[in-house]
């Protein structure tokens, strides 16, 4: 405590408090940035897995018995029927769509509208991502939105022709 009384009433306490200052700031600036990529990680995440169950969805509900006469049809309640249960089972969402790793809570998925059309067979998911920041205190819980589509235009069986 001396020394740094010390240091303030001379010319070299100027030093110390400018440097304390930007050690302050180097941290402050160090947490937003790592809270910044952990939030980002977690977006693509979760977003990767998204596109996957709505490619799968799509894929699985696709008529086949209309791509040998040229055309692509989707069943759409067997389309959003396949999303929700892989939600549930390959994302181990709980019926809340949320998310736990172990007994603690990561996110919840707000799924706010899932749009199906049979032709073009398409599947559109639009919704939030929310979740918690080491920031909450500042801003709440973070909600990070997403649209997730997946069209298939393949008219043939299980080829890419």
């Amino acid at each position: 405590m001396v020394l740094i009384q010390r240091a303030l009433r001379n010319r070299k306490g100027d030093t110390f408090v400018f440097i304390i200052i930007l050690v302050f700031f180097v941290l402050t600036l160090s947490a937003v940035l790592i809270e910044y990529f952990r939030m980002e990680s977690l977006y693509q995440q979760v977003e990767y897995v998204l596109q996957r169950g709505v490619n799968s969805a799509v894929e699985y509900a696709m008529r086949d018995e209309y791509r040998r006469d040229g055309h692509a049809l989707l069943d759409t309640a067997v389309a959003e029927e396949r999303l929700y249960e892989y939600l549930r089972e390959s994302m181990t969402l709980d019926p809340g769509l949320n998310k736990y790793a172990g007994d603690e809570w990561v996110y919840e998925l707000e799924i706010e509208r899932i749009h199906a059309t049979e032709t073009p067979p398409r599947l559109t998911m639009d919704g939030a991502l929310r979740t918690r920041s080491i920031f909450s205190f500042l801003t709440g819980e973070a909600r990070l939105p997403f649209s997730i589509s997946s069209v298939n235009t393949q008219i043939t069986e299980g080829g890419s022709e």
